[in-house]
């Protein structure tokens, strides 16, 4: 496993999520209030009603380090330890989940903010979560 590309994968979603979340939190017309969305569009809400909310700081906490050690525990394993596809995978979700958890304990909820038709808006890490996911498991089949 190359350390560097787990590392580079975690910084670069983390720079780019919580940019943009800054970015468009500065910008009024984004607001929940603003006009109907289009297919693709920038509608920015931020999420206080999910199931990790009634939780704790502490437990939040806890829950990334539980999901930082697995994830280290699986590049440890045989089928993905010295695929670089999977490490920069891995490095994506690990990357994403981060960027919500400091969501979570600094601003008290989650911010969205991707509009795309009839999909729940969502947020750069929540597609760095899907994608890292689904880059490691195509590296298994």
């Amino acid at each position: 496993m190359s350390w560097l590309e787990l590392l580079g994968a975690v910084a670069a979603v983390l720079a780019a999520d919580q940019m943009s979340k800054q970015c468009v939190l500065a910008e009024p017309r984004f607001a929940q209030a603003a006009a109907p969305r289009r297919f693709v569009s920038i509608h920015c809400i931020v999420n206080r009603r999910g199931a990790v909310l009634p939780l704790s700081e502490t437990w939040i906490v806890a829950g990334w380090i539980l999901c930082a050690a697995l994830a280290l525990f699986a590049l440890d394993q045989e089928p993905l330890a010295d695929n670089p596809v999977a490490v920069i995978g891995i490095g994506l979700a690990l990357g994403g989940v981060s960027g919500n958890v400091i969501d979570l304990l600094w601003r008290g909820g989650i911010v969205d903010f991707v509009a795309i038709g009839w999909w729940p808006v969502f947020n750069l890490a929540d597609a760095a979560i899907v994608c890292g996911l689904a880059l490691t498991i195509l590296t298994l089949v």
